[in-house]
């Protein structure tokens, strides 16, 4: 979809759908993605938004930035936006009423076709020297005895065998590894990590599935075992799909809060640079702990560990596990936190001017499969900030 040949009719019903706040995730990023392929979309949102349906046939025009466009559109297009008009709203003024889908059609069309050229001169965009990849499927495995294994090395359908552990990549390119034999090895120590730009989907042996974020890491023994529990160490961010065990509860321990489980699926947010830890249900039932404090939640339900309190939140799970599904969830997220998920997952570092504020928020949905720049540009196209790319450095200012 391009400015020039836009999917009108998609386009329609995506930015109606808007205004209704009626978009799933998906088309979400379907009309950011758009909103972003050209500078005169990102214009052609902003008027459109500025348009307030009154039902399903008649839209009012409340205000419009570009009067000069719109004289133009008028002159060459009214006499075919009447005939599309019903003839029973016709005692309706056309700078009030343009009518319904076709003439909505003409309207954006017509915009684009005015005010294009003056949209992409003034249009600011990410000043860069070079653009970041985002980030890809990638671990590394630190075995007790210190050696490292790098997982995404591994070819497909290769696997290896080294202290009661094994190593698998299947066909399709997924890993998974497990422990052939815990005797005498059971108590080993290993620890799972993703650097920043890397993410990894894991199957422990219990059959529990684990996906890492990035710049996160887990610490276990090979049995999982301590006191009859199944104990895993979590830094940074991971969502567990506990496999049931009722003889041996599931534990997450993370910066001095615990997470026990018997099976259900849950994420837990715990990176060392965010000010809470948050742990988010979404089937099943968890207990949090920490300091003598406990919490049992639902699914849809997120604990937020600050200081020496738990407080207890409904959230929209989806908007918690953007990262799983491969997509950047920044609607109503302060500004500063949206931008350390950013530099986790393209590895880069963020320098702000001293003039930028704390409580900026951007709204949205993006695919984290974008490079950085499309990112920035798509925050950049909001006027919260403004952006400079210099290697892996990200300077932020107004």
């Amino acid at each position: 979809m391009t400015a020039a040949e836009p999917n009108i009719h998609r386009i329609v019903q995506l930015i109606r759908a808007h205004q209704l706040g009626e978009l799933d995730n998906r088309a979400q990023i379907e009309l950011n993605e758009w909103r972003i392929e050209d500078p005169a979309n990102e214009m052609l949102f902003s008027q459109l938004n500025d348009l307030v349906f009154l039902n399903s046939n008649l839209i009012e025009l409340s205000k419009y930035n570009a009067q000069a466009s719109f004289e133009k559109f008028k002159a060459t297009h009214i006499e075919v936006a009447q005939a599309s008009f019903p003839k029973r709203y016709a005692f309706l003024k056309w700078k009030y009423a343009l009518g319904a889908a076709a003439v909505l059609a003409l309207v954006m069309l017509s915009i684009l076709f005015f005010v294009k050229q003056d949209i992409i001169n003034s249009t600011p965009k990410v000043t860069q020297q070079t653009d970041v990849a985002p980030g890809k499927v990638g671990a590394t495995l630190t075995l007790a005895d210190g050696k490292q294994i790098r997982l995404s090395e591994m070819k497909n359908g290769a696997s290896l065998q080294q202290a009661g552990i094994k190593i698998s990549k299947s066909a399709s390119g997924q890993l998974t590894y497990e422990f052939a034999e815990v005797k005498g090895s059971g108590s080993m120590v290993n620890t799972l990590s993703t650097a920043k730009g890397e993410t990894y989907k894991v199957r422990l042996p219990d059959g529990t599935l684990i996906w890492l974020n990035a710049a996160s890491s887990l610490t276990y023994t090979a049995n999982l075992l301590q006191h009859n529990q199944r104990v895993v160490h979590l830094d940074g961010e991971a969502y567990f799909e506990v496999a049931k065990d009722q003889r041996h509860p599931f534990v997450v321990v993370s910066n001095g809060q615990s997470v026990k489980v018997l099976g259900t699926h849950f994420n837990v947010n715990a990176y060392k640079d965010e000010p809470q830890i948050a742990t988010t249900l979404l089937e099943g039932a968890v207990e949090v702990s920490m300091k003598g404090l406990c919490k049992r939640i639902k699914p849809g339900q997120q604990v937020v560990t600050e200081g020496k309190s738990l407080r207890v939140n409904q959230v929209n799970v989806d908007d918690v596990t953007d990262w799983k599904e491969g997509d950047f969830y920044l609607n109503h997220v302060d500004f500063k936190t949206a931008m350390r998920k950013i530099a986790r997952w393209y590895d880069v570092e963020v320098v702000y001017d001293a003039a930028v504020p704390n409580d900026l928020e951007y709204g949205g949905w993006m695919s984290r499969k974008n490079n950085l720049s499309t990112v920035l540009k798509a925050i950049e196209g909001t006027g919260l900030a403004k952006f400079k790319i210099e290697g892996k450095k990200i300077y932020v200012y107004n």
